[in-house]
C-alpha cells in the first residue's frame, strides 16, 4: 500500500511536468524507480509501460480537445515504425533479462541514458543545424529507431523523440511534442503486447499497484496536455531542458550505485 501511494504521487508530479514538454515521463520515472529499488527491471518496465500508455492517451485527447493540429499521415507512419521498434526492443530486453543480472542491466540503461541525454542537451543550443527530411519511408525508419531504443532502455523516449523530430524534420518544439506523444504510445503498446505474450504473461506482476499508477497517469497526462497547449514555445523549451538535466543527475547517481553493487 505504501509503495503504491509513493508511486502515485511521483507519477502524478513527473508526468504532469513531462507531458507539458512532450515527454512521456518514463525517461524520468525509470531512474527514480531504480533509485527507490523496490522492483526489478521487468517489473519496472511493466509499470512504466502502463503509466506511459495511460498518460499518452490522456494527454493526446486533451491536446486535440484544445485545438492542437496533428498531421495524421505522419503520425501513422511514425507509429508503424514505433510499433515494430518497440517489439524488437522488448525482445532484446527479454534476452538480456535471461542472461544478465538485473543490476548490470540497470547500470547499462542508466549509462546509455546519460550519454543520450547529454547529446540532446548539446543539440538544444541555438543555431543547431536542422534538416527537412520528408517521405514515409524515413518516417517509418525514424519511428523504428526511436521505438527500439526506448524499449531497450525501458523509457518512453520523449526527450530523444523531441530532439530527433526537431532536428530531422525541422519542425517546432511544440509540434515535435505532439508526434513524440503519439510515437511513445505505439512503442509502449507494442512492448505491452510482447510482455503479455511471454510464457509467464502478466501474472508475475502485482496488479494491485495499477489502482495507483493508472489514475496518477490519467490526471498527470490531462494536466500536462493542457499546460502544453497554453505554454509558449520558450516555456516548453525551458521545462524540457530542466527535465533532461534533472534526469541526467539521477541517472549518474544510479549508474554509480549499480556499478558499485557489481564490484
Amino acid at each position: 500500500m505504501l509503495i503504491g501511494i509513493l508511486y502515485f504521487f511521483i507519477i502524478l508530479l513527473v508526468i504532469s511536468i513531462s507531458a507539458m514538454a512532450g515527454i512521456s515521463g518514463g525517461v524520468v520515472l525509470r531512474p527514480i524507480f531504480d533509485l527507490i529499488g523496490y522492483h526489478d527491471v521487468r517489473e519496472i518496465a511493466f509499470y512504466m509501460a502502463v503509466a506511459i500508455i495511460t498518460m499518452t492517451i490522456a494527454s493526446t485527447l486533451k491536446q486535440l480537445k484544445l485545438g492542437t493540429k496533428i498531421k495524421f499521415n505522419k503520425a501513422l507512419t511514425l507509429a508503424i515504425g514505433a510499433v515494430t521498434g518497440g517489439w524488437l526492443g522488448q525482445e532484446v530486453l527479454h534476452l538480456l533479462n535471461d542472461s544478465v543480472n538485473s543490476e548490470a542491466i540497470q547500470m547499462f540503461q542508466n549509462v546509455v541514458s546519460i550519454l543520450i541525454l547529454l547529446v540532446i542537451i548539446a543539440t538544444m543550443r541555438p543555431g543547431i543545424k536542422t534538416y527537412q527530411l520528408k517521405g514515409r519511408f524515413l518516417d517509418v525508419l525514424t519511428g523504428f529507431g526511436l521505438g527500439s531504443l526506448a524499449s531497450v532502455l525501458s523509457i518512453g523516449g520523449g526527450p530523444i523523440n523531441v530532439a530527433a523530430f526537431t532536428i530531422l524534420f525541422g519542425i517546432s518544439l511544440k509540434e515535435a511534442t505532439v508526434y513524440s506523444i503519439t510515437t511513445i504510445f505505439f512503442t509502449q503498446l507494442a512492448r505491452m503486447i510482447t510482455m503479455a505474450k511471454a510464457p509467464d504473461g502478466l501474472a508475475i506482476f502485482d496488479m494491485s499497484l495499477l489502482w495507483f499508477i493508472i489514475p496518477a497517469a490519467i490526471f498527470g497526462g490531462y494536466v500536462g496536455g493542457k499546460l502544453n497547449v497554453q505554454a509558449s514555445e520558450a516555456q516548453v523549451a525551458k521545462i524540457f531542458k530542466a527535465v533532461v538535466i534533472s534526469t541526467i543527475l539521477i541517472n549518474v547517481w544510479n549508474a554509480i550505485t549499480f556499478g558499485l553493487s557489481l564490484i
